[in-house]
């Protein structure tokens, strides 16, 4: 039973408030001690530089999702408005619309992995925020100016957007890949140790539960930004697309000032020459060697094949190392069927909104409907947060596991395209503008559970299961499966109309539940162990 080190493990005044009644912290945690192991495991604090970090990401996403918002009629709709009061700038259709709008968010994500070179190899996540925020900057500029009237009436309006869209991905890019790994840094429980609370009890701080709980939080953030489209939407209806894209650009200058001077604080991970061109190099060795198990220094010593791999007598290569990038690969595998995921989810930013504008919306804006979403969100987090996950850690000694909860995710998210399915049959069968937008709600709803589920415990994995060095890296390969599920809407652009609809979310459905199917049946066993591995509590 070893004694909490205070190099190694939490320091003991922060540790001391990771459960609301503490008292004392005694030692680390010994997965070999029957006592231990059946104690009730809880989250450690949330560290106040999360806040700070947080505050850049609902800047980020304010930008973000106040242009997705109203992106979909400025594409679709003639300007200033079609036959339905619905306002609108370039008139090139709906089909055009959805490929426009999942283009930006390929672009956007793919430009994640750029991001994430820069961050690991040259000046680490700080200073690639920093660096990535002109740029964006620049991108909304662009595109509040192209859509003044003067610009729309000139015929700048296209050619401005993409300018706008290749600018900003390029800014997204470089902030995705380094905020929420940089959250991750923020917490400083390490290691699981244990702790007696004034109530007696003896509980287990365990660092993975901090960080599920830590990309909770973020998640909120980040979703806290993209209400944004609440006002974006609404200034689109009432007054102007190049006000309602000013707006998000003011708000993200004020978080951009507040993250700079709460930034002292901050743990800042430097960068490290080049970990993904040496993780590269680990994967190579392990292919030729047939598994990582014989790509270990250690191995090749055995079997006298050490000589053969300069980069394999490298000093920072070791045994742990190796484990290390196997960890790595493992994580980047777990994303596989993401983009089945995100090609139903990119379905709220396009196909949606054009459905809820061939619906009855009296005064309310279509595109307002997506933020439903958001602010489902919004409280699902903090339920799950606070309520429902301590009442089954601390009633029945359940942690929902990572592959049960993305599961889910996939399921929640099949049912919200069934139900779009079966809303679309019966708008085909009724007069066009005749049933109320508002029945739309149940697929957000179901939507948003999806998204708690699934993105969030995706984020999660990328980080506990990433070396720190390519942290930003794996978490760009998670975002990266955005940018493939936006290239499959792309594909499915040209079915994206009237009257193929109907079948267009009925095979969303049926893909989003096979894809989970598949995922459960590939990764509860093979990753289980390392992802999910509390021996002490039941796994779902």
């Amino acid at each position: 039973m070893a004694a909490l080190d205070p190099k190694t493990g939490p320091d003991p005044e922060k540790a001391s408030l990771s459960v609301n009644d503490s008292a004392a912290v005694e030692l680390l945690y010994d997965d070999d001690n029957p006592e231990h192991r059946q104690l009730r495991k809880v989250p450690g604090p949330l560290p106040w530089q999360l806040f700070t970090v947080c505050v850049i990401e609902t800047g980020e996403r304010f930008v973000y999702n106040g242009i997705s918002g109203p992106l979909q009629n400025y594409i679709q709709v003639p300007y200033p408005h079609n036959d339905a009061g619905i306002p609108g700038a370039l008139g090139r259709g709906q089909s055009t619309g959805v490929a426009l709008g999942n283009f930006f968010k390929f672009w956007a994500y793919l430009c994640t992995v750029l991001g994430a070179i820069v961050a690991d190899r040259y000046l680490g996540k700080y200073k690639t925020i920093l660096a990535a925020t002109p740029i964006y900057l620049i991108g909304m500029i662009i595109l509040v100016v192209t859509a003044t009237p003067v610009a729309l009436g000139a015929g700048a309006g296209m050619g401005g957007l993409i300018a706008a869209m290749i600018t900003i991905g390029l800014g997204t890019g470089g902030l995705k890949a380094c905020i929420a790994p940089m959250c991750g840094e923020q917490s400083p429980e390490q290691v699981a140790f244990i702790q007696e609370t004034k109530s007696g009890e003896r509980v287990v701080v365990d660092p993975k539960l901090t960080s599920a709980r830590v990309f909770m939080w973020y998640y909120w953030a980040a979703n806290l930004g993209s209400l944004a489209s609440l006002g974006t939407t609404a200034i689109e209806k009432h007054h102007s697309f190049w006000m309602a894209y000013l707006f998000p650009l003011i708000v993200f200058l004020i978080t951009l000032a507040i993250f700079i001077a709460g930034s002292g604080k901050l743990v800042k991970v430097p960068a490290s020459g080049s970990p993904i061109l040496d993780a590269s190099k680990t994967v190579s060795i392990a292919i030729r060697e047939r598994g990582f198990a014989k790509a270990t220094p250690s191995a090749l010593q055995a079997s006298g094949r050490l000589e053969k791999y300069s980069f394999a007598q490298n000093e920072h290569y070791t045994d742990s190392y190796v484990e290390d990038i196997k960890k790595a690969v493992k994580a980047c595998k777990f994303f596989i069927l993401f983009p089945f995921y995100f090609l139903v989810w990119i379905q709220s930013y396009s196909n949606l909104i054009a459905q809820a504008g061939s619906m009855d919306n009296g005064r309310t804006p279509n595109d307002l409907m997506q933020s439903l979403q958001t602010i489902f969100m919004l409280s699902f987090i903090p339920i799950l947060d606070l309520g429902v996950y301590p009442l089954l850690r601390k009633r029945w000694n359940i942690v929902l596991g990572p592959i049960l909860r993305i599961f889910l995710g996939f399921v929640t998210a099949a049912l919200g395209m069934a139900y779009a399915c079966v809303l679309q049959n019966y708008i085909y069968q009724k007069p066009r503008n005749t049933i109320n937008l508002w029945i739309q709600t149940p697929a957000y709803v179901l939507l948003a559970i999806s998204e708690v589920w699934l993105v969030i415990t995706g984020l999660e994995v990328a980080f506990i299961q990433s070396p720190s060095n390519l942290r930003a890296f794996v978490s760009s390969m998670f975002w990266m499966t955005i940018a493939f599920g936006s290239a499959l809407g792309i594909a499915l652009s040209p079915v994206s109309e009237d009257p193929h609809l109907v079948w267009l979310y009925g095979a969303l459905a049926i893909t989003a539940f096979i894809a989970g199917l598949a995922f459960y049946g590939f990764f509860r066993n093979s990753i289980k162990a390392e992802v999910d591995s509390d021996a002490d509590t039941k796994d779902t």
